[in-house]
């Protein structure tokens, strides 16, 4: 939720994501790049990829299912 308030307010945008994906379409909500600047309107910082058991859920679980929670700890 505050992710998509900070890109109503066209603010910088940092995330995390743990157990999720962002191709799961649970990124910002802002606009095309530009005509004039082919950059994307957001960067992903932080993102454990080669974790096998990611993602186990498309919104997140408050714990992990294996016991570990390597996808946040790992960051």
């Amino acid at each position: 939720g505050l992710m998509h308030i900070a890109a109503a307010f066209n603010k910088s945008i940092i995330s995390y994501w743990g157990n999720t994906v962002p191709e799961f379409g649970m990124t910002p909500y802002l606009p095309a790049p530009s005509l004039n600047n082919n950059k994307s309107p957001y960067i992903i910082l932080n993102e454990v990829k080669d974790l096998a058991c990611r993602p186990c859920s498309k919104i997140g679980f408050d714990r992990c299912p294996k016991g570990h929670f390597k996808c946040m700890t790992n960051l």
